[in-house]
């Protein structure tokens, strides 16, 4: 080794911190380390986001629809009034968040991963068939298809101010990724179908039964007070018998009031459980993608070369240090000899700026 190539320990400052010159040397004399890395790390980079397949995104948007509210509250402050808890979800049910999870759910992935699609030049076929998944078992083919629909496929945001869902579905095929957004839509809107229709069947039977109870109390009230007329044909001269006959009207006016709102309510719930209309407003249906999306070629040339340098620094300031002057240690002198033998068969990597 040559007198210009003696490497000099980093100096410190008085002060015990490493010079900013020192570092500078270091890298200097290191360069070949770092550009090496960096180049080789962007074009690794570059060549990764140019062999990625061609994806194309398609977003749909709807706004859920909050009509039940009413007809329930209603069903829900009668319900208080006889001692039953009927519940208060169907705010939840019909928040955005409740939306956003709902379309990521095993329930809603699992009826789109098996329907067949028609894909352009491909043919109708399954999800797990189009994207050649090879398993041991159709069980754990499926799964893979749940697992690249939640992770890779879909996409589900939320607007606070807006309450809009937006659901975004990227595949490598423009038309399948239509039709997968479309499907979700389809599948969101019958699993609200289906749950309002049983939800109302439920209530449905629920107040028929208290219906059922109403009437027999509204007899039994109107039986009293009609008895209380027959025996007291004169009770309007008695302040004793005057009060028990309000007493009784008031209870038969309560009676007949329960069982007019349970009466409407009963009606409504028959209303809902037939209806098929959607409680969800579509805002933008699933566009055909004119373009694919962007490789971001630039995006991970730059992110590679930013990870390859700081890579070069790292191994230069370990290189050096191991390089410098040994301090006697035959451990370390052994270990030193041993470095600069397999650095010396990496030329670059021994490039010192000579």
């Amino acid at each position: 080794m040559s007198d210009f190539e003696t490497l000099t320990p980093v100096r410190k400052t008085n002060d015990g911190e490493i010079s900013l010159w020192e570092i500078m040397a270091v890298l200097v004399r290191r360069r070949g380390t770092v550009v090496v890395f960096t180049l080789f790390v962007s074009a690794l980079a570059a060549v990764y986001a140019l062999v990625q397949p061609l994806t194309y995104t398609t977003s749909a948007a709807f706004r859920p629809q909050g009509s039940e509210q009413g007809g329930n509250s209603q069903l829900a402050a009668l319900a208080g009034q006889l001692g039953v808890n009927v519940g208060g979800g169907v705010a939840d049910e019909a928040s955005p968040q409740f939306y956003q999870e709902l379309l990521v759910s095993r329930e809603i992935l699992t009826s789109v991963s098996d329907e067949p699609f028609a894909v352009h030049e491909v043919g109708i076929l399954k999800l797990k068939d189009l994207l050649e998944i090879d398993e041991d078992s159709e069980a754990l083919r499926d799964e893979e298809v749940l697992e690249w629909l939640r992770t890779e496929a879909v996409s589900v945001s939320t607007s606070r101010e807006t309450g809009t869902v937006t659901v975004s579905v990227k595949t490598e095929w423009p038309d399948l990724s239509v039709k997968i957004a479309e499907e979700l839509l389809t599948e969101v809107a019958l699993f609200n179908m289906d749950t309002r229709q049983s939800q109302a069947a439920s209530e449905r039977v629920f107040i028929e039964t208290r219906v059922e109870e109403a009437e027999a109390n509204l007899e039994e009230a109107e039986g009293n007070l009609r008895s209380f007329l027959e025996t007291n044909r004169q009770w309007e001269n008695s302040p004793m018998l005057t009060f028990q006959h309000d007493g009784l009207r008031r209870e038969v006016g309560l009676r007949q009031s329960v069982l007019t709102t349970m009466v409407q309510s009963y009606e409504q719930a028959r209303i809902t459980e037939v209806r098929d209309t959607p409680v969800i407003t579509v805002l933008q249906s699933p566009f055909f993608p004119p373009l694919n999306d962007p490789r971001r070629l630039v995006f991970m040339t730059v992110l590679g070369a930013m990870i390859g340098g700081m890579i070069g620094i790292m191994l230069a300031f370990v290189s050096e240090a191991i390089r410098r002057p040994r301090t006697g240690d035959p451990a370390r002198a052994e270990f030193e000899e041993s470095w600069d033998a397999a650095v010396r068969g990496v030329p670059l990597l021994g490039d010192r700026g000579d």
